[in-house]
């Protein structure tokens, strides 16, 4: 990757271009031309056929009208983006940029223009606009000298902190790589900010055992990124209607390697959390999953095994008794689950999501507090939020 020492406006740095190929049925290889941000956000070039995109109701017809629109890579200059090729080989010059992507069908209830004010407040964004459906696509300033691998961090972390603090989800397939595509849109009137500030905030979960294993137990050497990867397929295979019967099973899994020492308990909470957000009512997705982390806790595994059709078999009772039914496809089971009093429900650290515009209405404005900069204080209730 190339570097220059001088570089003007972030809005006016060269970015990649690519054309769509309807012969291949996907986006070129190689980029068409250079543009820059400015000049993409600005542009009325193709406001006939993003009008007709948002007027139309087939989703599928939206798709076609799609493919006549061309594509950028906002946060990077680009020699080509073929498979099976390096981000060295791939990019010429990443920019110390984050895009972030907002879509509607993730967000029901969001108005968005009133989200794409609120985002004008923030001082590290450098433009906000509609994307082609009408959600919002923004572009934030990072530190100077940033690399693929450092991008995913501030990628995760900015995925953590709108979801988290503000119950709003972002694309996760838009920002975390460099080479990432999005299509050209029409704003009439484009959210642009000269003088951005830096987003320092990154998040990477810990690689260390979580306080609460039992490292005293004899156990074998494993991967844990194996661990990991065959439980999120497990989740993510869930079919309607049994995806809170699969997470929970899961997570009291996933307690008994955290028992053992052989996953770290953060990275198994990323990574159910990571599947459960695709799903409808996330807040209840995260109380299965402490909650199956703390039963699991008290059945410790010590080699990994493959994941069976019913974890749990059976709790030993406490005074307090919570029922929950988890049923096989053959047998039926029922299983009473009751709380462990050497686990306890709420162990860990809860979070406490709220609306977007709520937070606004209680914590300091964005141009005060600012996405990286989020420090200890306290709700009206006297709960501590922590940042």
């Amino acid at each position: 990757m190339e570097t220059n020492a001088l570089r003007p406006n972030l809005l006016d740095v060269p970015i990649s271009f690519f054309e769509y190929d309807h012969q291949r049925n996907h986006f070129a290889n190689t980029p068409s031309q250079e543009t820059t941000l400015r000049r993409i956000i600005t542009t009325r070039y193709y406001r006939s056929t993003i009008e007709a995109i948002r007027t139309e109701t087939d989703p599928t017809r939206q798709d076609q009208l799609k493919k006549q629109l061309p594509a950028i890579t906002p946060v990077a200059l680009l020699y080509h983006r073929r498979r099976d090729t390096t981000f060295a080989q791939k990019i010429k010059q990443q920019w110390p940029m984050l895009m972030g992507d907002i879509d509607r069908k993730d967000n029901p209830g969001i108005d968005m223009g009133e989200l794409k004010k609120h985002m004008a407040r923030l001082p590290y964004v450098l433009l906000c606009a509609y994307s082609v459906r009408g959600g919002l696509w923004f572009v934030v300033r990072l530190l100077e000298a940033q690399t693929p691998e450092t991008l995913a961090t501030h990628f995760r972390y900015l995925q953590k902190v709108f979801r988290d603090r503000f119950g709003i989800k972002l694309d996760a397939s838009k920002g975390g790589n460099p080479t990432d595509l999005r299509f050209v849109s029409y704003d009439v009137e484009p959210y642009l900010n000269e003088n951005a500030t830096v987003m320092k905030g990154t998040y990477t979960p810990s690689p260390k055992p979580a306080c609460r294993t039992f490292l005293d137990r004899p156990t074998k050497s494993v991967d844990q990124n194996d661990l990991v990867t065959r439980l999120v397929r497990y989740t993510q295979n869930a079919a309607e209607g049994q995806r809170h019967e699969t997470l929970l099973k899961a997570a009291i899994l996933a307690g008994g390697y955290v028992a053992t020492g052989q996953m770290d308990e953060q990275t198994a909470v990323y990574a159910l959390e990571t599947v459960a957000s695709e799903w409808p009512n996330f807040g209840k997705s995260q109380k299965t999953i402490r909650d199956g982390i703390g039963y699991g806790l008290a059945k410790p595994i010590d080699e990994p095994q493959d994941l069976p059709r019913s974890v749990v078999t059976e709790i030993k009772p406490d005074k307090t008794t919570k029922a929950n039914f988890i049923r096989d496809a053959a047998p039926r089971v029922q299983i009473i689950q009751k709380e462990d009093p050497h686990v306890p429900a709420d162990s860990g650290t809860p979070f406490n999501p709220i609306n977007f515009f709520e937070w606004q209405r209680s914590y300091p404005p964005f141009n005060q507090l600012g996405l990286a900069s989020l420090p200890e204080t306290k709700r009206e209730n006297g709960n501590e939020d922590e940042s």
